[in-house]
């Protein structure tokens, strides 16, 4: 009898930066700073979760669009990490983000460049030539992360067209990407007058994000609760958890829902936190893991990631015990 295939990750990213951060003793606007030193790194939201799924030993791969002019930065990083490269080179060069880490608040700064501008006609090409590829590589059961924020020229449409083509693939969807793209994708996903409704497995905004998508304020934990089993039953997505900082983060699916605080660890930065939070719960879903326990052991993995500057995480069994830490409590 065959061993059954064991359920992939590709994390699908059209616009992905070069990290550039430095860090400051203290961000003062409008003065002059001593850096206290500097990295420059492969980034993005898929970048991010890919690195930290494949440290936990899921088998990765990076998809999605980048700059042919400064693609080094990205494929060092790619083998450094064990991720497979699938990116689509295109013409010209990819951006650069800036970082400015605040030592004394424990917090950065974020300066972000618009990304890849391409032609009408080359978009079509890039997004034809990803679709090909996504359909090539992708088998049922695997999981397809769509990252990021869209380059300039395209929209929420992109990411539709892309999503369908998983979902008819038979792979389980995830959406991390914010603003009203993620509401726009959401409505267009589960609406029936565009064609079939395709179901999203996971989503993990922030409580700022989720106030976008409810269109009101969200003070409490059970306006969260309430609003995030909303896009479960409204939007056709299965599983939800909403991160909410110090205040750890609201799990839901349809029929359940939990508050898990986040455990009090020592914070060297909190970049990174959101795609070792998503990449952890990937990776335990992946495996077959349900909620709660899959996103806890993403809040853990989130926890694990805050402690250092340098990215990545800490040995597994650090991790693991963090992740028995934290109780998940229905609402």
């Amino acid at each position: 009898m065959a061993e059954p295939s064991i359920a992939r990750v590709f994390t699908v990213m059209l616009n992905p930066a070069i990290d550039h951060t430095v860090r400051v003793t203290a961000l003062v606007p409008g003065s002059v700073h001593r850096a206290l030193g500097q990295q420059v790194e492969a980034g993005g939201k898929g970048v991010g979760v890919a690195a930290v799924l494949a440290a936990l030993g899921v088998p990765v791969t990076a998809t999605g669009w980048l700059g042919a002019d400064n693609d080094a930065v990205f494929t060092e990083a790619f083998a450094a990490r064990g991720i497979a490269d699938g990116m689509l080179r295109l013409p010209g060069a990819t951006r650069t983000n800036i970082k400015i880490a605040d030592a004394g608040r424990g917090d950065s700064t974020d300066i972000n460049l618009p990304g890849l501008a391409l032609a009408p006609e080359a978009l079509a090409r890039a997004e034809a030539d990803l679709c090909a590829l996504l359909q090539a590589q992708v088998r049922a059961g695997d999981w397809c992360e769509l990252a990021g924020s869209l380059p300039p020229g395209a929209d929420a449409a992109v990411w539709e067209r892309l999503a369908r083509a998983l979902a008819a693939r038979g792979a389980h969807l995830a959406i991390d990407t914010g603003g009203a793209v993620l509401g726009q994708l959401l409505r267009a996903l589960a609406d029936p007058a565009r064609g079939a409704v395709v179901p999203v497995a996971f989503i993990k905004p922030n409580r700022a994000e989720l106030e976008e998508l409810a269109g009101r304020a969200l003070p409490t934990l059970a306006g969260v609760a309430g609003a995030a089993r909303a896009l479960c039953r409204d939007h056709g997505v299965r599983q939800v958890a909403v991160s909410l900082g110090g205040e750890g983060a609201v799990i839901a699916t349809a029929a359940d829902c939990w508050h898990a605080a986040a455990p009090r660890v020592p914070v060297a930065t909190t970049v990174g936190a959101g795609d070792a939070l998503v990449a952890g719960t990937l990776a335990a879903l992946s495996q077959g893991r349900p909620l709660p326990g899959a996103a806890t052991f993403g809040m853990a993995c989130a926890a694990a990631r805050i402690q250092r500057i340098a990215p990545g995480l800490p040995p597994r069994a650090e991790v693991d015990a963090l992740a028995a830490a934290i109780a998940a409590t229905p609402l």
